[in-house]
């Protein structure tokens, strides 16, 4: 295997040169959608990319099939400009907001009003989103608050306040312990939803701030303004990473699926996409006649939708017929934050993945939690200068110290099968930093020869670890993998290239084949313990 190693760093380091010096995500207009007879003042696709809708000045919402650009339907109830609209992540509820103060949302299979929400005060626009998993709806508004709703009963559960100017745009964080907020007073605020304080305002816009919007990590939020900048901000310490400069008022903003793209809306009617990483502007889509209000990626990132002052929206299509495949070290990034080491001084120790933020729910081995079914958790944390502290001491040896800043906590089994190796743990806390890993209920294809990730803690090596493995085949109750893991590594997740959890660690030999446990083992647990999950099938 470690012959192999050679071909492979030098592939992921050819990909790595093409993805950070070509610019692969380039749009081209596809289609232009008309009907509106207003300004288009408002877009969002659902999420599962396949629908699109528009508000405008005049109070017409219209529904939009995105991939053929065909219009479906049209909603009629708002008595004034549509401000904002946002599809519920089951793409079941459009919420939008109204000037006439109000919110509405609609049932979207039959097109029918299902709920009025009021409670703002002043009469002006309300700027909607949901939270991750739909029950939540939060609203901005020319009064200065911010509500949240209970979306099931209409009811206004918080109202948020502090900004001395209008809200001007809402956005939640992914694993939706955040909200941001943007005001014309110049500021962004971050809101922890657990208690619905305000935990950190960030300023530098010298002029009102018209849109934000996180990153799909949720480790960036993207401000937009009046004074004609971008600022990117790291969401954990809160501090100023880039400022992009751009031709004019910007209005609206938006990430791609993959967090490499940002897309902003000007008032000088153009659309123009920027390089993440490098804050470089790489292009300008040029077609509206009018300035361009709304910017919306679809989840998949093949499309782009604008919707602009000219009464129409339009279309962006990828060239490309496949988006850029992320690389190794955003892998690694994305990956990193889920995973856990667990040490238990009756057995030993191993890894962890976390599945569930929402319900603190991780799953290892077994093996590793032994009889008494407590076990001590450590996630991975930053020193001073916001590096990752891979010292195996550290960790051991500063336990009050981890436990106050959150990055040390118990976990609890809640389900177990010996035979497959498994144990779902509840954790008792979590720290600010930490993502789910990315799984699905339906296991990936992986074909054998391909590149696997593996992360895990193994003995006496430096936490934190990863590795590169071959997919050899998926036979019986393992996925079988030819990788340099080690004791320790048990527990730690096998990734695909995309970065999509494939299984969990096992068990390996000194000839380097390891077993893993398939994901759909880990599914079949959650279902029969019947382990309360965010995750839902459809």
């Amino acid at each position: 295997m470690k012959q192999t190693y050679f071909p492979i760093l030098t592939l992921l380091l050819t990909l790595t040169f093409f993805t950070s010096n070509v610019f692969a995500q380039d749009y081209v207009h596809y289609k232009t959608l008309t009907g509106h007879t207003f300004s288009v003042k408002s877009i969002g696709f659902s999420s599962d990319g396949r629908m699109l809708a528009s508000g405008d000045s005049g109070g017409i919402i219209r529904l939009w099939n995105a991939s053929a650009g065909t219009h479906r339907r049209i909603l009629i109830g708002d008595l004034n400009w549509v401000s904002s609209v946002a599809f519920s992540p089951d793409g079941q509820t459009l919420a939008s907001g109204s000037l006439d103060h109000t919110i509405r949302l609609w049932d979207v299979v039959i097109g029918q009003h299902k709920k009025t929400l009021t409670g703002h005060k002043d009469m002006g626009w309300n700027v909607l989103s949901f939270n991750p998993d739909g029950q939540i709806l939060a609203s901005g508004s020319l009064d200065r608050t911010i509500r949240l709703w209970d979306v099931l009963t209409g009811t206004n559960k918080r109202t948020l306040t502090g900004h001395t100017g209008s809200v001007s745009s809402v956005a939640f964080s992914p694993d939706g312990q955040i909200l941001a907020s943007g005001s014309y007073d110049n500021t962004i605020r971050l809101w922890d939803m657990s208690t619905g304080t305000n935990k950190r305002t960030l300023t530098g816009h010298t002029d009102g701030v018209s849109s934000v919007a996180f990153s799909p990590d949720g480790q960036i939020l993207a401000s937009g303004s009046l004074d004609r900048t971008i600022r990117l901000w790291d969401v954990v310490t809160g501090q100023h990473k880039k400022t992009l400069i751009g031709p004019n008022l910007i209005w609206s903003i938006s990430f791609s699926f993959d967090g490499q793209i940002l897309a902003s809306g000007s008032l000088d009617h153009t659309i123009r996409l920027w390089d993440v990483n490098t804050g470089q502007h790489k292009k300008t889509l040029i077609g509206h006649t009018g300035g361009v209000s709304s910017v919306a990626f679809s989840s998949d990132g093949q499309m782009l939708a604008s919707g602009s002052l000219d009464k129409t929206i339009r279309l962006w299509k990828l060239t490309s017929p496949t988006p850029p495949k992320p690389t190794a070290n955003q892998v690694y990034t994305n990956a990193i934050r889920a995973v856990m080491w667990i040490v238990n001084p009756e057995i030993g120790e191993g890894s962890g993945v976390l599945l569930d933020k929402k319900h603190k729910l991780a799953v290892t081995n077994a093996h590793v939690t032994g009889p008494q079914n407590t076990i001590d958790v450590y996630f991975p944390a930053p020193d001073e200068k916001g590096e990752l502290i891979k010292d195996r001491n550290f960790y051991l040896t500063s336990g009050n110290v981890l436990k106050r800043l959150g990055y040390y906590t118990k976990g609890h089994v809640v389900a177990k099968n010996e035979k497959t190796d498994l144990a779902i743990i509840r954790l008792d806390g979590l720290p600010e930093t930490a993502r789910e890993i990315d799984w699905k209920l339906t296991s990936p294809i992986t074909k054998a020869g391909e590149l696997v990730y593996i992360l895990g803690n193994p003995a006496k090596q430096e936490l934190w670890r990863w590795t590169l493995g071959e997919f050899l085949n998926d036979h019986g109750d393992f996925l079988h993998i030819q990788s340099d893991v080690f004791g320790g590594n048990s527990g730690g997740p096998v990734l695909n290239k995309q970065g999509i959890l494939l299984g969990i660690v096992a068990r390996s030999d000194q000839l380097m084949n390891a077993a893993a446990i398939p994901i759909r083992h880990i599914n079949r647990l959650l279902s029969e313990s019947k382990v309360k999950h965010s995750r839902i099938r459809r």
